[in-house]
């Protein structure tokens, strides 16, 4: 079996049980970049102040959505001192990035990931 198609089962059934709201898959650890997003696109359209101070819903929409990956990165890489932009955090949960399935807005509303974003804001210190 060839790297990318590893690539690929692993992002299928690791995205599998992340779209489930938690879980962990046993695949081999091509983890998230640490720094910075690396596809290349155009952020544009990501830009802009984080839209929400409600920090607790945040932290509602994290443990349902988010914690059962990023939580020991087991799965997901540690969140504590990422240096990604808002733009990248925001591109990278509407669209997906290396085995973290996109959540679009059916899944996650903008009200609810915008609060998110100010939860890893409050607890996990990004975008300072």
């Amino acid at each position: 079996m060839t790297k990318m198609t590893r690539l690929l089962l692993a992002g299928v059934l690791g995205g599998a049980l992340v779209a489930c709201g938690g879980g962990t898959a046993a695949t081999d650890h091509d983890e998230h970049h640490d720094e910075g997003h690396s596809g290349g696109e155009d952020l544009a359209a990501f830009e802009g102040p984080i839209g929400s101070s409600d920090v607790a819903k945040g932290g509602e929409v994290y443990a349902t959505f988010c914690a059962g990956c990023h939580e020991g990165g087991a799965v997901g890489p540690e969140l504590q001192g990422r240096t990604d932009s808002l733009a990248e955090i925001r591109h990278i949960i509407r669209n997906g990035e290396d085995r973290m399935p996109a959540f679009g807005a059916d899944r996650i509303s903008d009200d609810d990931m915008e609060a998110v974003l100010a939860y890893l804001q409050s607890n996990f210190g990004m975008f300072q």
